[in-house]
């Protein structure tokens, strides 16, 4: 009888786990999400990385969520004031090299500046800003500038994003991608160094926010390029899907 209430015990955990990882990846539990915060908090300056990483962020410049919590797109967002407010990521120093990469997010905002997120080093090809260049969202990598066309300082909720493919030495030209609220934006504007290579640098904490005066919600960096389909899900909040259905 003991025995039998042994293995019965024993077997339960075993179960589980194996519940556990028979259940599909989605975009929310996809092994390539290196970071991701909701900004769900409402207390504290810690804002909690979601994909299991432990890359927590640390609020700075005042921000605190009992003072700058607000509705995001889903549940609730971090509001930034464009001077000092940020979020550091201490010890996460983001994609580098030339690894293929996604960055997405929500914003809502009435001013065309700042920085939504960066990393690297200070030096050219080796930042990797995903911010406001010239009022419109794009990436410059110190040396060169891809930017969207269409402004998004309306007040209303955006999706954006950016897509870096794998490539041997990529660069804005070829191999990296925008997209606005789902689908790829028309590219407003390249740089004169648009072919310079993207060799991000591991030397500076992932930072998110510097200069941004608006709302931040649901800010996830993959160390994949997501396809297009899989945008169309980010943007359409459908995040619980099965990858394998998405096409």
């Amino acid at each position: 009888m003991y025995r039998t209430f042994f293995l019965a015990f024993a077997l339960v955990p075993l179960v589980a786990l194996t519940a556990l990882a028979a259940k599909p990846a989605t975009l929310d539990t996809d092994p390539n999400l290196a970071a991701r915060w909701t900004f769900d908090e409402t207390s504290g300056q810690t804002a909690a990385d979601a994909s299991g990483h432990a890359r927590s962020g640390t609020l700075k410049g005042g921000l605190s969520f009992a003072e700058n919590s607000v509705g995001g797109k889903v549940g609730r967002a971090l509001e930034l004031d464009g001077e000092e407010d940020h979020v550091e990521v201490a010890g996460y120093k983001g994609v580098t090299g030339t690894h293929a990469r996604t960055v997405a997010l929500w914003l809502k905002g009435e001013r065309s500046r700042g920085r939504l997120v960066s990393w690297g080093a200070d030096d050219f090809g080796q930042m990797f800003n995903f911010g406001y260049v010239r009022g419109r969202v794009g990436v410059t990598p110190h040396g060169g500038y891809l930017y969207i066309n269409e402004e998004t300082d309306d007040n209303e909720w955006h999706h954006v994003a950016a897509v870096v493919r794998r490539a041997e030495l990529p660069n804005l030209h070829d191999d990296v991608k925008l997209y606005l609220d789902g689908a790829p934006a028309e590219i407003h504007d390249i740089g004169l160094l648009d072919l310079w290579p993207l060799q991000t640098g591991d030397e500076l904490n992932v930072r998110i926010g510097q200069g941004f005066n608006g709302a931040l919600d649901d800010l996830r960096i993959y160390d994949r390029a997501l396809s297009e389909a899989e945008m169309k899900v980010l943007f359409k909040l459908q995040t619980d899907r099965p990858l394998s259905e998405i096409k």
